[in-house]
């Protein structure tokens, strides 16, 4: 979950700060307080959600439970597993138009798909506390949000977390109570995904796995909402036959016998695939310089390179390999946008062998390789492109980038079909969705059409 944490001494507070969709900075600057606006009408929006299925040896899903329950990122463990055991009600203070019926849809979802006791309400357990945007990032740089053990003023979070860290979030020994804090200048799609990610952390799931494709505890941000599979981990942690307290090996047996009973499809299944976790070299050290927004431009293209080199040797065709690709892609798309089309055609062929050829990530390679044929007024290509991308985007229910998507098509119409009524019909939903996601008058793309 792309997170930072720390627990705070004398006030129990445990801090994850979620950086922004691991993607590298791009070109757009600091967001002012942004308007919400209606979620646009779309054929079979979220169509494909949940997404993936849990037909995996239920022993190795057994085994992923533990590791998700009982580590956390870093390689930190947890000696216990913790959960709330009272029910879950979330209470967002100080609420933007437009969230509360997001989350009274995603907290149902989490009751019908994992079983987990949790509405919105007053006086929760679980709160959503707005912090003043520009002391929130002085406090946790880069991070797009944070969430805190126990019920914690914005006052206390900010008060240097990182210097008064005392333990670990391993430390952390029962859930009575926690707080998420959103930035208040956040964009809408942030805010959103957000939630999506935090509220499952902040119920005891606190680790993220390389290479698990098919789940949203991935570092790679490729599912925005929790998968078939999140949703089972979360129904194992929340069964009656789990409780606070459990040692990792009475976790696992636990889930073992429950699983053969709510997953019968992992009866006789293929085992999870191997998570890739050693072996790569200096490449994650690499992967986090392309995305600090301290690395210059020159430096992010050299890093992206020497990841490329890293991955290559250590770990062809695998989830990395397909992750290092698609972001070299985004990396180059400006300063070499030809360049940037080839590695994004490579990333499709490793992306598929890694993780299957109905992987959302395809998606998300379109949208970025018809980024880089816009710039380089390859319009119709890019047009076609996006026309077979946008729909998969929908189907999972990602805004941004099925704004940005929009958008870039708006813009290759714009060139190619000046006043069409296909180029002012696409224009109109661009700038519907791109309301939505990043707020009125706001591009989610940075990609324009090439002037030279």
């Amino acid at each position: 979950m792309r997170c930072l944490a720390w627990i705070i001494a004398g006030a129990s507070l445990l801090v994850s700060a979620c950086g922004p969709d691991s993607e590298p900075p791009t070109e757009a600057g600091t967001a002012a307080v942004a308007p919400r606006a209606p979620l646009p009408l779309e054929p079979a929006l979220g169509a494909l959600l949940p997404a993936g299925h849990t037909s995996f040896d239920n022993d190795s899903l057994a085994g992923l439970f533990a590791i998700m329950s009982h580590e956390v990122e870093g390689g930190a463990r947890r000696p216990h597993l913790v959960r709330y055991e009272a029910l879950v009600t979330v209470t967002p203070e100080g609420a933007i138009p437009g969230l509360e019926a997001f989350l009274d849809g995603y907290l149902a979802q989490l009751r019908a798909e994992a079983g987990v006791p949790t509405s919105r309400g007053v006086g929760g357990n679980l709160l959503i506390r707005f912090a003043d945007g520009p002391r929130f990032a002085r406090a946790v740089p880069g991070a797009a949000c944070a969430i805190a053990a126990g019920d914690v003023t914005w006052q206390a979070f900010s008060h240097d977390p990182e210097a008064a860290s005392g333990g670990s979030i391993s430390a952390l020994e029962r859930i009575d109570r926690m707080t998420i804090f959103v930035p208040d200048d956040a964009l809408p799609y942030r805010v959103r995904n957000c939630l999506l990610e935090e509220i499952p952390q902040a119920l005891g799931l606190s680790s993220d796995l390389f290479g698990l494709g098919m789940s949203s505890f991935n570092d790679d941000g490729a599912h925005i909402w929790p998968t078939k599979l999140d949703y089972l981990m979360l129904r194992l942690l929340y069964a009656p036959e789990i409780e606070t307290g459990l040692d990792r090996r009475e976790t696992r047996a636990r889930a073992n016998a429950l699983l053969d009973r709510i997953n019968p499809q992992g009866r006789n299944a293929p085992r999870l695939p191997r998570l890739r976790t050693s072996g790569l070299g200096e490449w994650s050290d690499s992967m986090a310089k392309v995305f600090s927004r301290r690395t210059s431009g020159r430096a992010r293209i050299k890093s992206i390179d020497k990841a490329l080199t890293l991955i290559q040797a250590n770990a062809p065709g695998s989830a990395q390999h397909c992750h290092t690709l698609v972001t070299a892609g985004r990396v180059l798309s400006r300063p070499d946008p030809a360049r940037a089309v080839a590695m994004l055609d490579q990333a499709r062929t490793i992306c598929e062998t890694a993780h299957g050829p109905q992987d959302v990530r395809l998606a998300r390679i379109g949208l970025e390789k018809a980024c880089a044929l816009l710039r380089l007024a390859r319009y119709n290509e890019a047009i076609s492109l996006a026309e077979a991308t946008w729909p998969i985007f929908a189907a999972y229910r990602q805004d941004e980038r099925l704004a940005a998507l929009y958008t870039i098509e708006a813009d290759a119409l714009a060139a190619t079909e000046p006043g069409s009524e296909r180029a002012a019909r696409t224009a109109e939903r661009a700038r519907a969705w791109n309301a939505y996601a990043v707020g009125p008058g706001r591009r989610a793309s940075n990609c324009r059409p090439s002037t030279g």
